[in-house]
């Protein structure tokens, strides 16, 4: 097992730069617990052979800066920079979840209309003719938008503006910044922004073998926060 554990060290320093303190921590409670979160790390993140490392490193960033804690967020944007993501690329990758995140506050439109009082609903038809517009352009109008569109024009005004202005990247392939929105949906449950962006992640030529990349780097940091947040736990029990 002492053995391994160097072997794991070795290739975390060549990597990271260091053995991240949580595998150390654990590893001093639990050796297998603690190879197993590490070669975790190979297989669902840095061991993917479909998206470039720098990539996965912006999209484990990104999930980490939906979902916390800060430190990861910290960790993989180091990461990113190892493997030569520039600043534009980071600042897309902050734009592209701000998005994901703002578009799932929308679903506060269902609970208003749910209500069922006429006095909360929108009464300006202009948002007939954006979504009128929209589905023109797009060929698709979320369901989202169109309870939006029943409560609030201006909300769906917002947001549209959001969507154009946010996910246009300065450096990024557009590819990229749907897969980002895409897996900072998946992160945080929210299932329609889901398929409108992987929607998206597809036509901007997106395929199958990413797409299972992107699922398996977000499954690996949403399950990692159980020792990221744990990790003052860790050393307690360490006598730290």
């Amino acid at each position: 097992m002492e053995a391994e554990y160097e072997k794991i060290k070795r290739f975390a320093e060549a990597t990271l730069g260091e053995m991240p303190e949580v595998i150390v921590q654990l590893y001093k409670l639990n050796e297998a617990a603690a190879l197993e979160q590490f070669n975790e790390n190979n297989i669902l993140y840095l061991g993917r052979k479909n998206i470039p490392k720098k990539i996965l490193a912006i999209i484990a960033m990104s999930v980490a800066l939906a979902n916390g804690p800060k430190e990861s967020a910290k960790i993989h944007f180091k990461l990113a920079k190892r493997y030569g993501a520039s600043n534009d690329e980071i600042v897309d990758a902050m734009r592209a979840t701000k998005m994901a995140l703002m578009s799932s506050t929308l679903d506060v439109a269902s609970s208003i209309i749910d209500m069922g009082k006429e006095e909360l609903l929108n009464k300006d038809t202009d948002s007939e003719i954006i979504l009128r517009k929209l589905k023109a352009e797009t060929g698709i109008v979320p369901e989202r938008l169109s309870l939006t569109a029943t409560v609030s024009t201006s909300l769906l005004k917002e947001h549209l503006r959001e969507r154009d202005e946010l996910l246009k990247p300065k450096a990024l392939d557009k590819k990229y910044i749907f897969a980002i929105a895409y897996a900072v949906s998946v992160s945080i449950h929210d299932r329609e922004c889901q398929k409108v962006y992987l929607d998206q992640f597809i036509k901007n030529g997106g395929n199958a073998a990413e797409l299972e990349d992107i699922i398996a780097v977000t499954r690996f940091l949403t399950g990692n926060r159980a020792f990221v947040n744990g990790l003052e736990i860790l050393r307690s029990m360490n006598g730290y």
